[in-house]
């Protein structure tokens, strides 16, 4: 079994796809897929402007894993734990505090 929830394009698809096919690979667990925003959008993958900015092939190999019955595809949402979104809120708080008092933090230049 393979599971990658690192980046989507730590995996080739493509070869995936083949193995899952071929039974090398038993089953997989995504939590992330190359090209996974535009996987969303089926219908606008016929347009033209797709070819240039998305790899086609990386998509169809999307496609493809997400119908698989021996592939389970979970949003990208590792971080979402309680200590990680309590420290979010903190941050953010810390931030909003901080500006207020006219010594903003984190500042994106």
């Amino acid at each position: 079994m393979l599971i990658n929830t690192a980046r989507g394009s730590v995996v080739d698809h493509k070869a995936l796809v083949r193995a899952l096919a071929e039974k090398k690979i038993a089953a997989a667990g995504l939590d992330v897929l190359p090209e996974e925003p535009v996987v969303r959008e089926e219908a606008e993958l016929l347009r033209s402007i797709y070819e240039e900015r998305h790899n086609l092939d990386t998509l169809l190999a999307n496609e493809v894993l997400t119908h698989m019955r021996n592939v389970i595809v979970t949003p990208h949402s590792a971080f979402y734990t309680r200590e990680a979104v309590q420290r979010i809120l903190d941050v953010t708080v810390e931030n909003l505090r901080r500006y207020a008092q006219g010594d903003p933090r984190n500042i994106a230049a």
